[in-house]
């Protein structure tokens, strides 16, 4: 019997073991959802913002992310499908998604209908549900304020994308045409295009799609609205695809125009978010960082496990190697340290061999998914890294 006891216990003992070991686990593999108050100076109110991390944030916490910004975040529903999409679709790649909600302030009579109506210009202001048109200020308050303290408050990568539905994807279209060099990519889901007489319908077919600096990814959907919503939102819409598809080059743009007619104007945003979330993993796969600025001379210092690792750096840049894994070496400076100063423009990403992709190294910033080391800015000159093994 005292047998039984003992291995009774033993057992209870390794389950606590086990069950401390995978709490541990998860408790490291936990992203953070905040939410803050923020005081606009551009709207004169009080705003909810939301800002996702990965788990990945706090553990690699030298490595920078792009952001996604995400309207009518009021809406959870949209920003949560959002940032959870992304894990499922991303294996390799985290964002910081942004939620920027439009809350009813029934003491003023303001509802999200006055951040993204702009002021029209055709019509009569009588003819709209609003007499508080205010998407001017609502952009001074994303750009002048929203995204400044996102980019001072976190590691980023300052490339941004914007993600809106409904009206605020009528917001999201107008900026992928007047704000294009800002963000890398829109995803704009059941825009009305009708409104103010067709002026975003008119202004899009006004667009210079060789203008953006460099290639942006836009993608715009409607779910049934063309064809069970009012008629002037079919014609506006049908103008627009009409006016893609005719088109032969679509420029810097990574242009896709997508339909769900089995969907209505709410449910049709789970496939579109879905379809172009996979999407822009294209495209992001296949258009690497811009490099700007002046380049800056760093130092990486690299810790080993043994003291006959021989280490090589490859990375986005001729000064990384350009990913060939065998160009660049690390100095031996001790039997456990290897560093080498160069001249990099940032962002910079790069990863460590033993001079062949088959003996990758893994690092304290990155994960299991193999993910590259991405720096943004350093808030010194000196980067210090180690390594906790080889593929090899």
């Amino acid at each position: 019997m005292m047998n039984n006891i003992k291995n009774g216990t033993l057992q209870i003992l390794l389950f606590a073991l086990l069950l401390a070991v995978y709490q541990n686990l998860c408790a490291q593999q936990t992203a953070k959802l905040t939410e803050i108050e923020f005081q606009s100076k551009a709207l004169n109110q009080n705003r909810p913002v939301y800002i996702y991390t990965p788990f990945e944030y706090d553990e690699r916490d030298l490595v920078s992310f792009d952001v996604i910004y995400v309207f009518d975040a009021q809406n959870r529903e949209i920003y949560d499908l959002v940032h959870s999409a992304l894990n499922f679709i991303f294996l390799q790649k985290k964002f910081i998604v942004v939620g920027i909600a439009s809350p009813a302030y029934e003491d003023s009579a303001y509802y999200r209908n006055s951040d993204y109506l702009p002021k029209p210009i055709n019509v009569s202001l009588d003819s709209y549900q609003t007499d508080k048109p205010n998407a001017e200020n609502f952009w001074k308050y994303v750009k002048d304020e929203i995204i400044p303290f996102i980019d001072k408050n976190y590691r980023t990568t300052h490339v941004n994308y914007l993600v809106g539905h409904s009206l605020s994807a009528s917001f999201v279209l107008d900026k992928a045409i007047t704000s294009h060099d800002l963000f890398k990519g829109f995803i704009s889901i059941s825009p009305n295009l009708a409104y103010d007489n067709n002026r975003l319908a008119d202004d899009f077919l006004k667009i210079d799609f060789n203008q953006p600096a460099e290639k942006t990814f836009l993608y715009l959907s409607q779910s049934n609205e063309p064809e069970t919503w009012s008629k002037a939102w079919g014609e506006a819409y049908y103008r627009v695809k009409n006016f893609v598809d005719n088109s032969d080059n679509s420029g810097k743009y990574d242009l896709i125009i997508r339909e769900f007619p089995d969907y209505d104007h709410w449910s049709g945003f789970l496939p579109s978010i879905t379809e172009s979330l996979n999407l822009l993993y294209s495209f992001i796969d296949k258009n690497p960082y811009i490099l700007k600025g002046n380049p800056e001379e760093i130092t990486v210092k690299v810790s080993v496990p043994d003291k006959s690792d021989e280490v090589y750096i490859t990375g986005n840049q001729e000064s990384l190697g350009n990913w060939d894994p065998s160009a660049k070496k690390l100095n031996k400076i001790s039997d456990f340290e290897r560093e080498i100063t160069l001249k990099v423009k940032f962002p910079i990403e790069f990863k460590f061999t033993k001079g062949s992709w088959e003996t990758e190294g893994f690092t304290n910033q990155t994960t299991n998914n193999g993910e590259n080391i991405l720096i943004n800015k350093h808030e010194t000159n000196v980067v210090n890294l180690k390594i906790i093994g080889w593929a090899k």
